[in-house]
């Protein structure tokens, strides 16, 4: 799925997108302060000294994204991430408000439970990323109802348009910095790679390792 056809979606375009269709919360400063930064830090998983540090941008949306996160991440995990050679972190790429309204999900119960709500989001791919966006919005409480939440509490963080603001201005920023213009992609010790099968990324973690 290309991203550079359609251009990095705008700050304003996105926000506009979530409070027209999701009702956002009022915009206030008390809203701000109230946004946990660890919401709008890095989301990693691994050692931290690993010697090798493995950056994949995805998009919610995109199915390619959703079979590497389903069949491949998972090889990583087990063969590098679990002996400390490996340490991943996640950057979200948004095309689309559904995207960004996933995203938003997946922090409703705290950095500490991101992982496996991004893991419930890429397996339910296909029950919510498409159709309307009535049935994408159930789609995506669906998945709240499935992680324990309440629809009340899924939809609160999903109309939290201060933290959707602070979430698109960091993709763009790193987006731009890393000359991001598909999803998959991932930077592997600094180098920008594109969708590749788990045997020509391990062969790229391996030369890292020597």
């Amino acid at each position: 799925m290309l991203m550079m056809t359609r251009n990095i979606i705008s700050y304003i375009s996105t926000i506009f997108l979530l409070i027209v269709l999701f009702g956002a919360a009022s915009h206030s400063e008390e809203n701000s302060s109230n946004i946990d930064s660890k919401l709008t830090s890095a989301m990693i998983l691994g050692n931290s000294d690993a010697p090798v540090k493995f950056i994949e941008y995805a998009s919610f949306t995109c199915p390619h994204c959703a079979t590497f996160h389903l069949e491949v991440l998972p090889r990583i995990k087990l063969d590098y991430l679990e002996k400390g050679l490996v340490q991943l972190e996640y950057r979200e790429v948004y095309f689309d408000g559904p995207g960004l309204w996933a995203g938003l999900l997946a922090r409703c119960k705290g950095k500490e439970k991101y992982f496996p709500m991004i893991d419930l989001i890429f397996k339910k791919q296909s029950d919510w990323a498409q159709g309307n966006i009535d049935e994408i919005k159930d789609g995506l409480l669906s998945i709240g109802r499935q992680a324990g939440l309440t629809n009340a509490e899924s939809l609160a963080c999903m109309q939290n348009d201060i933290l959707a603001e602070k979430m698109v201005a960091s993709f763009q920023k790193n987006a731009t910095k890393d000359g991001i213009s598909s999803t998959p992609s991932f930077l592997i010790n600094g180098k920008l790679v594109r969708n590749l099968p788990y045997e020509e990324l391990k062969e790229m973690i391996e030369k890292n390792l020597e």
